[in-house]
């Protein structure tokens, strides 16, 4: 790594941190926060300082370029949370009445712009799809909710999974090195698939991150629309249909085993479809198979009578006598 290399990645660090520690104060001076998570995030200073002196100095790459993109994560991370607090974000959408009343003033364009929120909370906004999705049933009924919800989950999906495969790709090679990812795409082929079916059904994981982290792994575009256009569509009715049901269990109390019994069923869940997914492949392969040859089957051209198997019906040969 030569010396110029070096005073960059050191610049970018030393201009991330300030911007944190600016926002920081900014947060401590405006807004009440513990005095401990106040001494927390300051602390967090020393270890990438330490850890970017040290690499640069023993010349460690890698090292380096995790401080750069660790530093500038918090700088990021500080930004977003002041404006949060600072125009109240979380509290106008943490509820699907909130976001029905924020809907209902645009009138003939709520369902647009319903699209583009559902288009948001896949790629950028971190409000999870089951408070949007029941906040558009109230609105707009179910039908009407899912496909709204269909048209804005499949574009932010295919576009997450865009920048994971355009940024997420170079960004792991460029952070963990070539050989690092070829191993962990090795490690995943052939399992990528069933298993990110799996998580798309339910809706504990983070859509977003789903997506993304299938843009880092080989799957073609097409396999992932393909994945998308079977599990989004039941993923929106469970959550139109059961996500009242599910959201009436406390958060306390006797609710606490029901979500960590729902929580770790998930897990297992996703767990065996890792484990075993080659099988899933291959039944539901055989599955298709058999399915495919039922119809293929009923559709095929009865042959005329007269003709033999020729390729050409005006071959002379292909008049039976």
């Amino acid at each position: 790594m030569t010396l110029k290399s070096r005073l960059i990645s050191l610049s970018v660090v030393g201009l991330a941190l300030t911007i944190y520690n600016v926002m920081l104060y900014q947060l401590s001076a405006n807004f009440p926060l513990n005095r401990y998570v106040k001494l927390t995030c300051l602390l967090l200073n020393l270890p990438i300082i330490a850890l970017v002196i040290f690499s640069s100095v023993r010349n460690y790459r890698q090292i380096l370029r995790w401080s750069i993109c660790t530093s500038a994560l918090m700088a990021i991370f500080a930004i977003s949370y002041y404006i949060i607090l600072k125009y109240n974000l979380i509290s106008k959408f943490n509820s699907a009445e909130k976001i029905q009343a924020f809907l209902a003033k645009y009138g003939a364009y709520a369902g647009l712009i319903y699209i583009l929120i559902q288009f948001l909370q896949v790629t950028i906004i971190p409000v999870p799809a089951a408070i949007t999705t029941v906040a558009g049933v109230a609105l707009f009924g179910f039908w009407q909710t899912f496909l709204y919800s269909i048209i804005g989950i499949m574009c932010g999906s295919m576009f997450a999974f865009f920048l994971g495969r355009r940024f997420g790709v170079k960004l792991i090679i460029w952070l963990c090195g070539q050989s690092v990812y070829e191993k962990y795409t090795k490690l995943t082929k052939g399992k990528d698939k069933i298993v990110l079916t799996m998580m798309f059904l339910f809706p504990f994981f983070p859509d977003d991150l789903l997506c993304i982290a299938a843009g880092i792994t080989d799957m073609k575009y097409w396999e992932f629309f393909v994945i998308m256009l079977f599990t989004r569509p039941i993923n929106i009715l469970i959550m139109e249909g059961a996500f009242k049901g599910i959201s009436s269990i406390p958060l306390t109390g006797y609710g606490i085993p029901i979500w960590i019994a729902l929580i770790g069923g998930t897990l297992a869940i996703v767990a065996i479809a890792f484990k075993y997914s080659k099988n899933i492949e291959d039944i539901l392969m055989n599955l298709f198979d058999k399915i495919s040859s039922k119809f293929h089957r009923k559709s095929k051209v009865i042959k005329t009578k007269g003709y033999s198997n020729s390729p050409s019906c005006y071959d002379k040969n292909n008049i039976l006598k």
